[in-house]
């Protein structure tokens, strides 16, 4: 899937023309995806960790040539519909949705710490529009890795959703790559499905539920399996328009701690009680033995 990011005029059609011939970029994909989300509690608050690993593969990679849609390229000197391109570039710049509110945001290439910065970009997901953040990789691997890690307050949902939980987070999970002129589009990461997607959220908050969204902003209830507090999801995403999936969401109850306390109060209470009747009792008889 394409994505043109800007409209162009046609007085500058053959300019652009030469300029995007000249400068295409490899074409990668990510088809195996891994999440690990941790779920504490800091100061009363819910937050997040999460680390978002790509398995990424390059499909075009320099001097390889491909065919693809006319329009994506601004190629409209030819009329037909398909073009063939050649990569004649070796870095990518990237596009990643990050979710409102995160911190201690870092990259990582291959295990390499990797410099990021933020653009004015914006994701739509969920109902939300957030930010991106970008980064660029040179001499592009056949084969390499990404790996994000973000913390992020827990809000709660809001009222549309607050049938399926008090608090949600979500997991996008839709990066882009492309190149540094406007006019040439972003493609997704996850171009070519089937991708497998591996989510586990470790908490020991129960009854955490988690959904997959798809470009239609569509919920989809995931199968889960729980063990030691650790709630694993395996899903992989379909060919077509509609099942392209864009992140995941989760959602929870808050624990009822006002009932975890109450009891301990009662009981500390009642024990104090019965030492104190035990000692008097204690000390009545003993007044009547003394008396005798």
């Amino acid at each position: 899937m394409f994505v043109v990011i800007c409209t162009l005029g046609f007085n500058n059609i053959f300019l652009v023309q030469a300029n995007l011939t000249s400068s295409i970029p490899p074409k990668v994909t990510a088809p195996k995806i891994n999440v690990n989300a941790t779920v504490i509690q800091v100061d009363g608050e819910f937050q997040v960790n999460v680390d978002a690993e790509y398995q990424m593969h390059t499909v075009y990679g320099l001097g390889d040539s491909y065919v693809t849609q006319n329009w994506g390229f601004g190629l409209m000197v030819d009329p037909s519909p398909y073009v063939t391109v050649t990569v004649t570039q070796d870095t990518l710049e990237a596009h990643y949705p990050i979710p409102l509110n995160a911190s201690n945001i870092s990259v990582q290439i291959n295990g390499h710490e990797t410099e990021w910065w933020q653009d004015k970009g914006k994701f739509h997901i969920f109902g939300e529009n957030i930010p991106q953040i970008n980064w660029t990789i040179s001499s592009v691997p056949r084969d390499f890795s990404v790996r994000v890690h973000y913390e992020e307050p827990i809000s709660r949902t809001t009222k549309d959703y607050d049938y399926l939980g008090d608090y949600a987070f979500t997991l996008p999970l839709y990066g882009r790559y492309g190149c540094s002129l406007l006019s040439y589009p972003l493609y997704d990461w996850i171009g070519y499905p089937p991708v497998e997607y591996n989510i586990q959220i470790q908490s020991t908050i129960p009854n955490i539920t988690v959904y997959s969204i798809n470009n239609r902003g569509t919920l989809n209830e995931l199968n889960a399996t729980s063990l030691d507090g650790t709630i694993k999801t395996t899903f992989t995403s379909e060919s077509g328009e509609t099942t392209v999936v864009q992140g995941g969401v989760a959602f929870f109850n808050s624990p009822l701690e006002d009932k975890t306390t109450f009891p301990n109060i009662l009981v500390i209470g009642v024990s104090i009680i019965i030492i104190v009747a035990v000692a008097l009792a204690f000390r009545i008889k003993k007044s009547k033995t003394n008396a005798s």
